[in-house]
């Protein structure tokens, strides 16, 4: 029996660790993501939305070069200390990329390499494409690959695994375990939460690859869909003793994430592209500039840092334009980061296939992911989503900056050469055949061979089946009698 007197309301302190992605860090992840039409069509729509931001005049300006790490540190703690928006000075920081100058315009030498025409037509890299060709690149061994394989191609064009552990593990004559290590392999690519088999499991995958593992977030998703999905916010917050306004935060934090990840490759139509970067040789240097024709050039509007100044103007509107203020700050400098790291990518990829740039695709040199996020000191995921669906007009052409990434295959002087070389050779080959005598796989490996690529027959027919060329008795029965 409780007394009178014993419930009463208290004051208390909690000190709790919790770790949260914020939405500027989950805002500049999903830029990473967009291609160049996708971006533009972002940044109008904030246009429209946001009225502290404006669309500068139309002048040519630089896309900056990379900032020194002292004086990004001391813009960033800047923005951080001074809560007083009129006093923050917007220019030193976003001058070089958001704001149009008369002067440092660029010159090159490279006009004529630069293609006359907008628009580019390609065919979208499908969800399987996506994750075979991450799969490729990464460091499995074979017997995981294979069952790797298997569940890539179980998944349907949401991004979820359409059959069991068990349905997979007796089709492959496998074992369970191995299946669920293939799974797991799976589910580290791209995109996030691929390869989930329920929307619980999805959110979780996703998640955890955001540091949000053991997180508020996490524990809704594990125990309190059907209450979330009922709006029953405060008997969540009585059951996990915590403020409903908490839950609120979490499930906004929840909303960013994708409940169907693998909808972005689903499109059977040919898509129009834009070069995001332009690679171009000047003298013996190859230079790279990032490509904002057509781009709406984002500055702040003067007007309304100005009317923070004003005394007449209520605390409420001041309210709201310092709000509006700190969103659009968050968006130029997503833009901003995103801009620089597609940079540093393309800088690392021209140091390494500056042979290919010069001489075309035999000298295509294998490349991982992992290489190029060890040299910028970032995620592996990271390089894997700047290179998704974006091209780089080339010496050699527009070209998908993800099919520079390729795995080698070993020669016997030690040289290390790449699938895409192996497979023009394969193709040349094939091509200088007599066609009344074509060569079977087994002579062509031979031919190979003899040129030092070590690879088997196998392999030759794997490739052959790749590129879509018949094998030999096709192609000799395709010759007109």
């Amino acid at each position: 029996m409780v007394r009178r007197g014993q419930l009463r309301p208290t004051l208390s302190v909690r000190l709790t660790q919790r770790l949260a992605m914020t939405p500027s860090l989950l805002q500049k992840i999903e830029l990473l993501t967009l291609s160049r039409m996708e971006l533009s069509e972002l940044l109008n729509q904030e246009l429209a939305e946001n009225p502290v931001l404006e669309e500068a005049a139309d002048q040519d300006y630089e896309v900056p070069a990379e900032r020194p790490a002292a004086e990004t540190a001391t813009a960033e703690s800047s923005e951080e200390s001074k809560e007083n928006y009129e006093d923050f000075d917007y220019e030193y920081f976003f001058g070089e990329y958001l704001t149009p100058s008369s002067g440092g315009q660029r010159e090159h030498e490279s006009d004529d390499d630069r293609p006359s025409f907008d628009l580019f037509l390609a065919n979208p890299s499908t969800l399987a494409d996506h994750l075979t060709w991450q799969l490729n690149l990464s460091d499995v061994r074979p017997g995981i690959r294979e069952v790797a394989v298997y569940i890539i191609g179980n998944i349907n064009e949401e991004g979820y695994l359409a059959t069991s552990v068990e349905e997979i593990a007796a089709a492959l004559s496998v074992a369970q375990p191995q299946v669920e290590v293939a799974l797991r392999v799976v589910q580290s690519l791209d995109p996030t939460g691929v390869g989930a088999r329920t929307l619980q499991e999805c959110l979780i995958l996703q998640l955890r690859a955001a540091d949000l593992g053991d997180s508020l977030e996490e524990r809704l998703v594990q125990d309190y869909l059907p209450l979330i999905q009922a709006k029953k916010y405060k008997e969540i917050a009585k059951e996990l003793d915590c403020e409903t306004e908490d839950i609120v935060d979490a499930l906004e934090t929840l909303r960013r994430f994708s409940p169907k990840p693998g909808l972005k490759f689903s499109s059977d139509k040919p898509i129009y592209v834009q070069p995001d970067v332009y690679i171009f040789k000047v003298d013996d240097e190859y230079q790279i500039q990032l490509n904002d024709d057509g781009m709406p050039r984002l500055r702040l509007n003067r007007a309304y840092r100005e009317m923070l100044k004003e005394q007449h103007v209520s605390k409420d509107t001041k309210s709201f334009i310092k709000e509006r203020f700190r969103s659009a700050l968050e968006l130029l400098k997503s833009i901003d980061q995103r801009q620089q790291t597609i940079y540093k990518v393309c800088v690392a990829i021209v140091n390494r296939q500056r042979d290919f740039l010069d001489r075309g695709l035999l000298y295509l040199r294998p490349m991982l992911i992992k290489d190029v996020a060890e040299e910028l000191g970032v995620h592996s995921s990271t390089i894997s989503r700047v290179v998704a669906n974006k091209y780089a007009h080339t010496p050699q052409g527009v070209i998908e900056l993800r099919k520079f990434f390729t795995v080698g295959v070993e020669s016997t002087d030690g040289e290390n050469l790449s699938i895409v070389h192996v497979k023009e050779r394969i193709k040349r080959i094939i091509g200088n055949e007599n066609s009344s005598r074509p060569l079977s796989d087994q002579k062509i490996a031979r031919i190979l061979n003899q040129e030092g690529i070590q690879i088997t027959r196998r392999t030759v027919a794997k490739y052959r089946d790749q590129m879509h060329v018949p094998g030999s008795r096709e192609r000799k029965s395709a010759i007109p009698m």
